[in-house]
C-alpha cells in the first residue's frame, strides 16, 4: 500500500514538473528576440531621446517615436512572457549577493563603498522559468580585499 501511494505521489510531481517545464525550449529560443530588443534600446543614449534635445527635426521625432515602440513591444513581449512562468531578473540592479547557483561570474573587481561578493555589474540578464534559472545572468562581483 505505501509503495502504491509512493508510486502515485511521484507521478503526480511528475506530471506537474512536466506542466511547469513543458515550455522551457521555447521560452530559451525566445531569450535571443529579447536580448535583441534589449541591445535595441539600449543603442539611442537618453540624452537623444528627450523632448529638451537641441535637434527638434521631424527625424528626431520619429527616432522617439520608434524608441518608445520598440520599448513596449519589449514590454509587451515580457508581460506575456510573465504570465506564462518565464521572468527576466538583474542581480546588479537588486544589489544582489553573488549566487552560484544563480550567476555566472566574469569577473572581479575593487569597488569602493561596497561590499565583497556583491554583483555590481550585469553583462547580460539572467531568465527563470518557474523558478528554476534556464540562463544564468552574467556578472561582475565586488572584490577589494
Amino acid at each position: 500500500m505505501a509503495d502504491y501511494r509512493n508510486l502515485s505521489d511521484r507521478t503526480k510531481r511528475d506530471i506537474q514538473t512536466a506542466r511547469d517545464f513543458a515550455l522551457q525550449k521555447f521560452a530559451t529560443d525566445l531569450i535571443a528576440s529579447l536580448d535583441t530588443f534589449e541591445h535595441a534600446l539600449s543603442s539611442v543614449p537618453a540624452e537623444r531621446l528627450s523632448a529638451d534635445a537641441a535637434d527638434s527635426s521631424t527625424a528626431q521625432a520619429d527616432l522617439q517615436s520608434l524608441h518608445e515602440g520598440l520599448r513596449l513591444t519589449e514590454a509587451a513581449l515580457l508581460d506575456t512572457l510573465k504570465r506564462h512562468g518565464l521572468v527576466r531578473f538583474d542581480p546588479a540592479a537588486a544589489a544582489d549577493r553573488f549566487d552560484p547557483n544563480l550567476h555566472e561570474a566574469m569577473f572581479q573587481a575593487p569597488v569602493p563603498g561596497k561590499e565583497d561578493g556583491t554583483v555590481f555589474v550585469t553583462q547580460q540578464k539572467g531568465f527563470m522559468l518557474n523558478g528554476r534559472v534556464i540562463r544564468a545572468p552574467k556578472v561582475g562581483v565586488v572584490k577589494n580585499s
